[in-house]
């Protein structure tokens, strides 16, 4: 898949702006605070209708305005052309429309133009609390996969709906579990596929990442991404009931706490370097490999899965690597398709395949180099 050209109007830095980029490899060069991160966000944004740097998209209004717009020419790898636009605004929300047709729900972009980001940004995957790990997860996941998506959705309407009559309940000191029943069997339901999902993916990319990471240090480092899912179970087919049977053994609790206390919105993973967390003893440069190993982790269980291209988003670049790092790292992406890449100097000498396009980013101006 390639991303043609883009427009921006009103979006962070940037008031207005139009660009078209290189066939492949797109460096983007810049200091600090100049926007360079916030181009990247609004590719992002286009093709997953969610921020990697937000939970809230109004906030990428420019200031003092009402709305941002985001415009992209799409080619993907069937030969087929695509023009996607993506409005935020203040009092309306969202507005998706794909080849001059309104999508009804932005949710409808997940998957059909692939993306992967590696950015500083992305540090609370390996150092924050486990919704992050749980997010990037069922975003690769719903990426590759429209039944997990699908039973993610549906988890998370019931979850909600379930935590509604919990707190009720504690609230009035009175329950009427036959009320509840049902909530538990969608959430049951919903939630063992997700599990399964998440038990299959995560041996996947285990070994994906893992090879990855060994390939980019010097040292002998073994890496994993380990699942550990809130419900306890011998073998695959024991989930659900396993399942259903931590849901009745917690109800007392839950009304007395007025939340759900089991399913996979509790699940964990867990990221080891030869065997300890590196959430607790890896260095800024071991989390950075970490991050980027995963980015090419995604890239080749997508291009795998999907069959299609992904594009790909690298932020700053050469922050917190070695020289040793920073080659075997460039060669990977060597072999990448539609990459674009962040820095604060231009060091694209180090790869060996030409850049098609580089950028300086200044205050919101976007000038072509070459």
């Amino acid at each position: 898949m390639k991303l043609n050209s883009l427009e921006l109007s009103d979006f962070r830095n940037y008031s207005n702006l139009s660009v078209e980029f290189g066939a492949q490899k797109n460096f983007l060069i810049g200091n600090n605070a100049q926007g360079k991160t916030n181009l990247l966000e609004a590719i992002y944004l286009l093709c997953i209708s969610k921020s990697f740097k937000t939970r809230f998209e109004k906030e990428a209004i420019q200031f003092a305005k009402q709305s941002f717009i985001i415009k992209g020419d799409f080619f993907l790898d069937d030969g087929n052309l695509h023009k996607l636009i993506f409005q935020c605004s203040s009092d309306k929300g969202k507005e998706i429309s794909l080849d001059r047709k309104r999508l009804n729900k932005s949710s409808e972009l997940i998957g059909r133009f692939p993306i992967v980001i590696s950015s500083p940004d992305e540090y609370s995957l390996t150092l924050g609390p486990p919704q992050e790990r749980r997010r990037f997860v069922d975003i690769l996941l719903s990426q590759i996969h429209k039944k997990y998506f699908f039973n993610l959705q549906e988890y998370h309407r019931t979850l909600q709906q379930r935590n509604v009559l919990l707190n009720e309940w504690r609230r009035a000191d009175r329950k009427k579990l036959a009320l509840i029943d049902p909530w538990n069997q969608q959430l049951i339901e919903a939630g063992s596929q997700i599990i399964q999902y998440r038990f299959h993916f995560s041996k996947l990319l285990s070994e994906q990442v893992g090879k990855i990471y060994s390939d980019l240090v010097v040292n002998n480092e073994d890496l994993s991404f380990d699942y550990k899912p809130n419900i306890s179970f011998n073998n695959i087919e024991d989930i659900k009931s396993s399942f259903e049977k931590r849901v009745n053994q917690l109800i007392d609790k839950e009304i007395y706490l007025g939340t759900s206390l089991s399913g996979p919105h509790r699940d964990e993973f867990i990221f080891k370097i030869n065997n300890q967390e590196i959430k607790k003893y890896g260095s800024r440069g071991q989390h950075k490999t970490v991050l980027l190993s995963l980015a090419f982790a995604e890239f080749d269980l997508i291009k795998e899965h999907r069959k299609e291209i992904p594009i790909i988003l690298i932020d700053d670049l050469y922050s917190e690597i070695d020289r040793d790092r920073e080659r075997k790292i460039t060669n990977k992406l060597d072999s990448m398709g539609k990459v674009f890449i962040t820095a604060t100097d231009n060091r694209i000498e180090g790869f060996n395949n030409a850049i098609d396009r580089s950028f300086l980013i200044d205050n919101g101006i976007v000038k072509a180099l070459c």
